[in-house]
């Protein structure tokens, strides 16, 4: 029974010795740094722009295929039943090719775009690791995943200051 006691006051002890530590705990706003920072501002401009060229290029070809259908109809009635499946049928595998180019586009593009976001990131990760070491920071969270915080623990401007100078190129 003792050693069960002179267990518990141990335990208490050490808890007790390890709560009187001090943590030291900031947090920061990712989404900020991404939207606000010039090489986040950039890598968002260059998506939004090659998303709005497959879109004109895309509309492009849907307007194009719309006036082949239209004009295979025309000739439906003037056609003999093979040529004209010959004309729908050949229709059928120019929308299917659009269709796959269009899809394929997307992909790449959504590919690009979140292999540079990922390199982005990984900059702003090694200034966060230098940033805690220079500032003796214990832990750094996510804004995000706070219910809530005192503002005075928000590096997210300075960080901000920090990418602006360090990153200025998209990778």
């Amino acid at each position: 029974m003792k050693f069960f006691h002179f267990f518990l006051l141990f335990l208490f002890i050490s808890f007790n010795a390890q709560s009187n530590e001090q943590n030291n705990i900031r947090f920061i706003d990712l989404d900020y740094i991404f939207n606000n920072s010039d090489v986040g501002k950039k890598i968002s401009k260059n998506a939004i722009s090659s998303k709005k060229k497959i879109d004109e290029k895309s509309t492009k070809l849907e307007k194009n295929l719309e006036k082949q259908k239209n004009n295979i109809l025309k000739k439906k009635n003037i056609l003999e039943a093979k040529e004209f499946e010959k004309l729908v049928i050949s229709h059928q595998k120019n929308v299917q090719e659009y269709q796959l180019d269009k899809g394929k586009s997307l992909k790449d593009l959504s590919t690009k775009n979140l292999e540079v976001t990922k390199n982005f990131m990984k900059k702003v990760d090694n200034i966060l690791l230098q940033y805690a070491g220079d500032n003796n920071i214990d832990i750094i969270l996510n804004k995000k995943n706070l219910i809530v915080s005192n503002s005075t623990f928000d590096i997210s401007k300075d960080i901000l200051e920090i990418v602006n100078k360090k990153i200025k190129k998209i990778d």
